[in-house]
């Protein structure tokens, strides 16, 4: 018989988009060890729904409309381990000028 062990993430929503949605401008969420980002991003959107996950994940994979970084390294890959303690920061793309 195997345990499943779980890990602590810190997760950030930045701008104002995400924190309008959430309620919280962070929050920790523990999750199974082994998840993904693409698990996190969906366990994220089965929490606060509907409007958050349009602007996560699209049918082909991270919408466009959204950065991640985890742990200061900016990231696309949906497939990357999770560890405990990773702080993933949830944020869009702000135009200069």
């Amino acid at each position: 018989m195997s345990s499943k062990k779980f890990i602590r993430v810190r997760v950030k929503y930045l701008p104002q988009l995400f924190q309008s949605i959430t309620s919280v401008e962070e929050e920790e969420l523990v999750v199974e060890e082994g998840t993904t980002l693409n698990d996190l991003l969906r366990e994220i959107s089965r929490i606060y729904g509907n409007e958050l996950d349009k602007w996560l994940l699209s049918e082909v994979g991270l919408s466009d409309g959204v950065l991640i970084v985890i742990n200061g390294q900016l990231t696309r890959d949906l497939a990357k381990k999770l560890n405990d303690g990773d702080e993933v920061i949830l944020t869009i793309p702000f135009n200069g000028g």
